[in-house]
């Protein structure tokens, strides 16, 4: 049995990208969490979740998280939510286009689950995005597309996929805040390095080896100053 299970996106999945192909990492930080914090997780992030995703994956291990012996559940959602269909904005840069999940839906399924969790009588845990780089990101989402047409729909602007991210970021905050919940701040750790896209992958959003280790290092220095005990 597990001590603790956590809900997310490939980042929490421990997906990096080397080599233009993707793979689960064996130095993800949920697993260098198990080493330095002396407990077991069950990861059940995959690869491409969305809110809604997770909200399916959360339901289908509910026994899962009753029997884990924490009364920790973690979720890291958001970094799919923003995301656009690229393909089709290549093709149509004047027509409106939507994302994965709208900020309003976002809102709404994330704080359903919190209020579910807390239900279970579990504590759950936000974690907040790593930022991403725009140049990279641009660069990848554009490879074989028509790259003119993606940034005329941003309107010249590849800082937008920063500025989105951020967005759906600030909202993981806000849900913390306004369900007096705990909120894991990634986000500044990697804010705090000068020059922070070393710690990503070339598609300039998902975090490399070195981007997980610190991850695990906002984790263990916020469990160790609000001297959490994770179990028990």
């Amino acid at each position: 049995m597990a001590d603790i299970s956590v809900f997310g996106d490939s980042v929490l999945k421990g997906v990096i990208y080397e080599n233009n192909t993707y793979k689960v990492s064996k130095n993800r930080f949920s697993n260098i969490c198990e080493d330095i914090l002396g407990i077991s997780i069950e990861n059940k992030a995959k690869f491409g979740s969305t809110i809604n995703i997770g909200k399916n994956i959360i339901s289908k291990n509910i026994d899962l998280i009753k029997e884990t012996n924490s009364k920790y559940v973690v979720m890291e959602f958001g970094g799919n939510d923003c995301d656009y269909n690229w393909v089709e904005i290549s093709k149509n840069p004047d027509k409106q286009h939507v994302p994965k999940s709208t900020i309003k839906e976002f809102i709404e399924v994330y704080s359903n689950l919190i209020e579910e969790l807390k239900e279970l009588g579990k504590q759950p845990v936000l974690l907040s995005l790593p930022p991403i780089d725009s140049i990279k990101y641009f660069n990848y989402i554009s490879r074989k597309l028509n790259a003119d047409n993606i940034l005329k729909w941003m309107e010249g602007n590849k800082q937008f996929l920063t500025n989105w991210h951020e967005r759906y970021n600030i909202e993981v905050f806000k849900l913390a805040i306004n369900n007096d919940i705990p909120i894991i701040d990634i986000t500044s750790k990697f804010l705090e390095i000068k020059n922070y896209s070393r710690l990503l992958c070339d598609d300039g959003i998902h975090p490399n080896e070195e981007g997980h280790t610190i991850i695990a290092e906002a984790i263990k220095e916020h469990i160790e100053k609000r001297k959490i005990e994770l179990v028990g």
